[in-house]
């Protein structure tokens, strides 16, 4: 990955965060509780929530980033 690219890993963690979210799906069908809801509202939603706030900053951070590399390139 050239330096300054983010945008490899970033697909990596939505892709991740994707799979989760269909992991988590199919779970759901089978565990069915008072745990299930529990860990579902400790560790599913907040980091699902956190990967949604971070990917746009990522993107922001990698438009900065290949900004001033053509900058420096000039």
């Amino acid at each position: 990955m050239p330096v300054g690219n983010l945008q490899s890993g970033a697909g990596q963690l939505k892709d991740a965060t994707q799979k989760l979210s269909l992991a988590w799906q199919a779970v759901q069908e089978a565990w069915v509780d008072q745990k299930a809801t529990q860990f579902e509202e400790e560790n599913i939603i907040p980091l699902l929530e956190e990967m949604a706030a971070v990917m746009p900053v990522i993107d922001q951070m990698s438009a900065t980033l290949l900004s001033a590399k053509r900058a420096l390139d000039e």
